[in-house]
């Protein structure tokens, strides 16, 4: 090549010097002159231009990644948060990032499905559902818990647990639930907006993450005021029968004082356990109020007498001779003079009349004979 020629090539060789370094420096919009077509060079420069344009559309195909990723990041950030609301943008080339926002796109459609299909679910509970930090604030509350504690959702969240359950209990709660992770069916109240109390049964339980940490707490509540309601008016009612069967039991066996040492207690129909104690507990705190001598205890009435019967009357034998009085028994028809005889019952010592005016009579005649010895 001739001198002339180099020299002519000299400025293509600044133009290609030049673009070199632009490119370097990043500017992907260098761009060589269009050469002439007469240097040696030109070649060169026009390899130089595709060059430039491959790495520029390289250049662009980066920035759009990022770009992509970036929101791809924000998407699934929001995911993380909750937010189901956001979508990721799909370009429409086909590539992987599209694959990608698709795959994210199908994922948050099925989570707010489910998340809607499980807020539905704690909707329509009809107990009282709380979800609180480990901090003890409420995060969340149902439908259920709004209405019986009488708050707004506004209202409530973010505010102490103490607001709707007594501070000692929730913190014994929160202190429980650390060492226990469950508790059911725990009687308790809740303190509704105007600061009346629930009675509720309480259960709760721990949320947990994946390494096992503490997150929260979830208390689910059942209002027991018609139980608890119910369980007053039955314990009055049982009061009341209580008090009538012992109004009943005090008029089938009744203390009749005959004379000043002497009191008659007349049996009528059957005698079970719970009325044989009421015949022992009468008899021997007439005799003692009385201050008698001798107490007829009269079987005429009596239904029938059988081991359970017979006991009785010999247990009400031995209490009262223990308390110094002589008991007089009367009113044994044959039928139950031949079971107690076949039971082989041993009446302990006691007086047996046929008739009760039989046992009157000898009362009196007792009390009689020892009147004397007394007067002398």
């Amino acid at each position: 090549m001739s001198d002339g020629a180099d020299a002519a090539d000299l400025p293509d060789r600044g133009e290609l010097a030049r673009v070199i370094q632009e490119l370097a420096a990043g500017n992907s919009e260098a761009r060589a002159a269009s050469p002439d077509g007469g240097g040696a060079i030109d070649p060169a420069l026009g390899q130089l231009n595709r060059l430039a344009e491959e790495l520029a559309a390289l250049r662009a195909m980066k920035r759009n990644a990022s770009a992509r990723l970036a929101e791809l990041t924000d998407v699934a950030l929001a995911v993380a948060s909750l937010d189901y609301s956001r979508r990721a943008e799909i370009s429409g080339g086909v590539d992987e990032l599209d694959g990608l926002a698709a795959g994210m796109n199908m994922m948050i459609e099925e989570l707010q499905s489910s998340t809607a299909f499980v807020n539905n679910i704690l909707s329509a509970m009809p107990d009282a559902l709380l979800v609180l930090h480990m901090d003890g604030a409420i995060q969340s509350a149902n439908r259920a818990a709004l209405e019986l504690l009488g708050y707004a959702k506004g209202e409530i969240l973010e505010q102490p647990v103490g607001r709707v359950l007594r501070a000692d209990a929730a913190l014994s709660l929160i202190e429980r639930l650390q060492k226990a992770n469950r508790i059911v069916n725990e009687e308790s109240e809740l303190v509704t907006r105007e600061g009346a109390a629930i009675p509720v049964a309480l259960s709760a339980s721990t949320l947990r993450g994946a390494q096992d940490e503490l997150l929260g707490v979830v208390l689910v509540a059942r209002d027991i005021t018609e139980q608890k309601r119910a369980e007053t008016e039955r314990e009055r009612l049982q009061a009341a029968v209580r008090r009538q069967t012992q109004m009943l039991m005090e008029l089938s066996t009744p203390l009749i004082p005959i004379s000043d040492q002497t009191v008659v207690l007349p049996l009528i129909g059957a005698l079970d356990a719970d009325r044989a104690a009421q015949v022992t507990e009468t008899l021997l705190r007439g005799i003692v109020a009385h201050a008698a001598r001798v107490a007829i205890l009269d079987v005429t009435g009596v239904s029938g007498v059988d081991q359970q019967v017979a006991s009785a009357i010999v247990r009400a034998v031995r209490a009262t001779r223990l308390i110094g009085a002589q008991v007089v028994l009367t009113g044994i028809r044959p039928d139950v003079a031949t079971t107690m005889t076949a039971l082989d019952i041993e009446l302990g010592g006691a007086v047996t009349c046929g008739t009760l005016k039989d046992g009157i009579a000898y009362a009196e005649g007792r009390h009689g004979r020892r009147a004397a010895p007394r007067a002398r």
